[in-house]
Parts: structure tokens; sequence; C-alpha cells
């Protein structure tokens, strides 16, 4: 029961670096996030003039018209915190409608907030959206999160779960090698008060193997061949068990056909 319990230690810490584990990698991606606002902010104020501009307007919507998709630039030019992005990152421009974003890029990527370019002296609402994206993988993103605290408390169950089998395989170990406790420790029947019928009896079943004997046995080395002999075991061993009683020493008899000897404490 207590090792049933023990159990519950490793697994809350299993469960403790799970949760913290996904709270690390939920962190990393906010910080990809992140940093691609920023770099988006730095680009648009760099380059919304030119992106304001009519011909860029005209060559998006030509754009649209041909293959329904924004304008994708990679964005290994830019400045980011976590210089790896500029592998995997990449920035659209598309020509919306100012109330209605573009459609979705679709695959596994971090995105950073849209960033809406009204256009001056528009009638007809057109804005200029631009938005970064990273493709990252959850592996990436993962082997970048902090994963000191999941790490700690995943070895700290891994620990604990070795030292409870250990445990248990030394408690096991003990308990076989202990030596077993036979029926009785007792070797002589010095110092009990009985007759002569009754210390032969309590002699034959202290020297038995497992100090048990059976009924026939002991009624013919008793008696011989006495026609009441069964009877005479009865009433002698009813007596043997109360003068032995005050010694802690007990007189049992086995489904009706033996009877043995049994020392309490």
């Amino acid at each position: 029961m207590n090792l049933r319990y023990g159990l519950l230690i490793p697994l809350v810490m299993m469960i403790s670096s799970i949760v913290s584990g996904f709270f690390a990698y939920s962190d990393a991606r906010q910080d990809i996030a992140d940093d691609l606002n920023v770099a988006m902010e730095a680009l648009v104020k760099e380059k919304s003039g030119l992106w304001t501009r009519q011909d860029t307007i005209d060559a998006l919507r030509h754009m649209y018209e041909v293959d329904h998709k924004p304008m994708i630039y990679q964005a290994s030019d830019l400045k980011f915190r976590n210089s790896g992005l500029k592998d995997v990152a990449y920035y659209s421009l598309a020509l919306v409608d100012r109330k209605t974003a573009s459609s979705k890029i679709r695959g596994n990527k971090i995105a950073s907030d849209s960033i809406m370019l009204v256009l001056a002296g528009s009638v007809d609402g057109l804005a200029i959206q631009v938005q970064g994206f990273a493709d990252c993988s959850m592996a990436s993103v993962f082997a970048v999160s902090d994963q000191t605290v999941p790490g700690v408390l995943f070895s700290l169950a891994i620990f604990s779960l070795a030292g409870m089998y250990i445990w248990r395989r030394n408690e096991n170990c003990q308990l076989a090698t202990e030596p077993v406790v036979t029926v009785s420790t007792v070797s002589t029947l010095d110092g009990i008060k009985l007759t002569p019928m009754q210390r032969q009896l309590a002699q034959m079943l202290l020297d038995a193997p497992d100090m048990k004997v059976d009924k026939a046995t002991l009624c013919t080395a008793l008696w011989g061949n006495k026609s009441n002999a069964e009877e005479s075991l009865y009433t002698l061993v009813r007596r043997t068990k109360s003068a032995l009683a005050e010694s802690g020493i007990e007189i049992i008899c086995n489904r009706g056909d033996s009877y043995q000897l049994r020392v309490n404490g």
C-alpha cells in the first residue's frame, strides 16, 4: 500500500514535467511571433512609402487576378533577435478590402500580426496587408524552448521510480534471505510438569518432522494394539494441552488424522 501511494510522487512529477514542457513550448512560439511582429513593424516603417505607390498597387492587383495569392518575399535581409529565423521567415503583401483580411496561408507556420496600410485617397476601401511568417516545425520550436524545468522534473520522476524499484527489490531480497521461522524453536520439554504419558506424547510430536504425527502412529507407539486407543489418545491430548498451555505450546488437530505441536510467541 505504501508503495502504491509512493508512486503518486513520480506520477505528479511526470505530469508536471509534461505541463511545464507544454507551457515552455507555447512561450517559445510566442517569442517567435513577437520577433516577427517587431521585424514587420520595422519593415513597414521603412517600406510603407514604396508599397503604397500606384505601381505597387497595380502589381498586387494583377498578381491577385492571375493566381489569387499574395506576393511573397523572403525575409533574409530583416533583423531578428533570433538570427535563425532569417532562413525560415518571409512576409506577404496583399491588396485587400480594409474590412476583410486576405486568406490565410496554410501549413505549420507561425504568423505575426497583420499590418494594414490604408491607401491615401482610395475610394474603394483598399489597403495593403503586410504579415510575416516563419516555417517552424514542432521539433524546431521545441529545440529553442527552455526545457530546463521540465527536464529537471522528468529526471526527478525517473530517479524516484528507480529508487522505489531498488528499494522494493532490496526489501524482497531481505525477505527471501531472512531465516524461515519454523513452527517451534523448542528443543526440550524440561521444566514443564507432565505425566510420563503426556511427556512421551509431547516428545514424539517435538521430534517428528514439522512436529506432526498421525493418529495411528501415536496410538501404536503409546498403547500398542489396544482396542480403544483413539479414545485414550483424545483424552491424553486434551490433558496434555492443558499442561502445555502455560508454556505457550499448543497441540493442534489436523483434519482429524494427525496432531501437531505449535509454539505461540
